[in-house]
Order: C-alpha cells, then structure tokens, then sequence
C-alpha cells in the first residue's frame, strides 16, 4: 500500500536495529527474530505513525509505541498458529513447524515481553498507551476465544449468528487496528475526542478489512488475490457469507448448506455448489453492502476531525486502498 510504504521501511529498519542487540540463548531469541522480520506488511506500526503525524510533523518520536504494537501483533501471530495447528505464515514455516511447540511458546512469551519493553522509550505519554494496549491484548483473547466457540459450534448452534461474528472479528482484529490509531493520536498530543475519533475510524475499517477477506475468498480473483480461491469453503470455515446465507435461504437449500459444510473438501464442485446457494439469497451484494458502509462511516469520522483537510490525507488514501484492494 503506498500510503503507508515510507513507514513500513522505517519500521523495519528500526525493528532490524533493536533485533541486532538481542543474542543469547540464541534457542529463545532466534524464533522470536525470525517471526518479527518475516514481519508482513507492518500495517498496524505504520498506523501509529501515520496518527502521531495527523498532529505533529515529529512523528518519530512515535517509533517504540508503533514497535510496540507491532511485536505484540507478531505475538499473537505465533501463537494463533499453535492453536489453528497452521503450517504456513507469509509463505514461510510457522515457529512451531520451524522448531516446536514448546520454542514457540516460550518465544511467544518473550516477543510479548519485548512489545512491553518498547515502552521505556515511549516518554511521558508511556502509562496511558500501556494502558491502551492491554485493554486491547484483553480482548485479542476475547475474540480469539468467540472464534474458538463458533469454530466449536454447529451451523445449526445459537452462537453462529451475523451479530456475535461482527464481534469476533471486533475483538480479534478490528481493535488492534483502531489502538494503533489511538496511540499514534495519544502520542501526536491530539485531544481525547480526536483520539477517541481515530479509534472509532480503526474499529470500523478493521472489520470492514475482515468483511473484504470473506468476500475476496469466495468471490475474488486468484490472480490478484494471490491464493486458490474457495478455501473458506473447503474448510467449512464459518464467514460472514455462510452464515448470512444460512439466515436467508429456505429450509431446502438451508439443509442442503449444512450438508455441503458436513465435510472438508476442496473439490470444485462443492465451491460451485456453496456459492450458487450463496448467489440465491445475494450474500455478496449484502456483505458488500455492510463493508461499504463501514468504509464510508469512517470516511465521515475522519471529515469531522479537528486538523486541516491536508493532515486527513495519507489516511483518506489508506482508508480507499483498504476499501479498492483485490488481495
């Protein structure tokens, strides 16, 4: 995303530095080096800097909260992956394949302890962020634990509803977005309300970004979304999508869903099947509808913010990236 890449490259090269002072027991320490420098896109750091530069052109000063924020991303990462039993982490062994299980707890353990550690550096502003992040890390857990539940559940069960999904991905992902927002406001010096503003604009894309997965997965390109499309479906994971359509459908082509999600397969003709019953009751159009929304609330938020026009801009063009992307 180019309206982050100059903060991605400065993450890096920072991170990279503070990596390079870590060495013995070179067993804890190369995992957990491992899994941060095969670190993604650095979206949530790149966040936090883009917010602090909203307010103040010394947007620097942000680096360890937005490093903080990012190893703890990492953190989960590693152990989300023990407990979906993953391979593959941006196309590389996950931790756990790389060594074991046990490495990779104990080098979970120690990444969280760096993020912590960041914020000796953070300055006068170090208490309330600390703060910001372990009511967040709090509900990272929640979420993490509604998606055990609803993985645990049947289609049929109570919990496999619209309300309690947007929750989970509230909560497992959409938050960590929005206090990335959050901090970078905290430390730019912006009012509470600008602050609260910024969080409130990260909640909402954050699970707008999750919405556009489940549709990309089902409905989109393979050449642009580099992955086989219909995975979602082959693993009977429960999307926005199925579980809209399972409001929706009558009962004939509902049992006949339930039927098709009785079994993991990738074949093609179960993707077909699914998606011409998700097509009859026009999930698309009504998750596209819902994405669209919370895109368009959080241009409406960011429009009532208290600085110029001109410091909206790199996060108007970040938010119209998300909204356009087709991977």
């Amino acid at each position: 995303m180019q309206s982050i890449q100059p903060y991605q490259e400065l993450i890096n090269s920072e991170l990279q530095k503070r990596l390079e002072l870590i060495q013995e027991p070179n067993g804890l320490y190369e995992p957990c080096k491992y899994i941060l420098r095969n670190g993604g896109k650095r979206v949530r750091a790149s966040l936090v800097l883009l917010a602090t530069k909203m307010f103040v052109s010394d947007y620097e000063k942000a680096i360890p909260v937005a490093l903080a924020f990012e190893t703890f991303h990492n953190f989960t990462l590693i152990h989300d992956d023990i407990m979906d039993d993953a391979d593959i982490r941006r196309n590389q062994p996950c931790v756990h394949i790389k060594w074991n299980t046990n490495t990779a707890i104990l080098s979970g353990d120690a990444v969280m302890i760096l993020a912590y550690t960041f914020f000796e550096e953070a300055g006068a502003q170090a208490f309330s962020i600390f703060s910001l992040l372990n009511k967040t890390a709090m509900e990272v857990c929640e979420g993490q634990q509604y998606d055990i539940d609803l993985e645990q559940a049947a289609l049929t069960d109570a919990i496999t509803n619209e309300e309690m999904y947007i929750r989970m991905i509230e909560l497992k992902t959409s938050v960590l977005v929005a206090a990335c927002l959050k901090a970078g406001a905290i430390v730019g010096g912006a009012s509470a309300d600008d602050a609260d503003k910024l969080y409130e604009i990260g909640r909402k894309i954050g699970i707008a970004f999750q919405l556009q997965d489940d549709i990309l997965d089902t409905y989109g390109n393979v050449e642009t979304f580099g992955k086989k499309i219909g995975g979602d479906i082959a693993e009977n994971k429960k999307t926005y999508l199925v579980i809209s359509a399972l409001n929706n459908l009558n009962e004939s082509d509902k049992q006949e869903l339930i039927r098709l999600y009785a079994q993991k397969s990738d074949d093609a003709q179960k993707y077909t099947q699914v998606r011409a019953l998700f097509d009859k009751v026009q999930v698309l159009e009504k998750a596209t509808t819902e994405m669209n929304t919370l895109f368009e609330e959080a241009h409406e938020i960011l429009n009532s913010l208290s600085v110029a026009d001109a410091q909206k801009m790199e996060l108007r063009t970040f938010i119209e990236e998300l909204r356009t992307r087709e991977f």
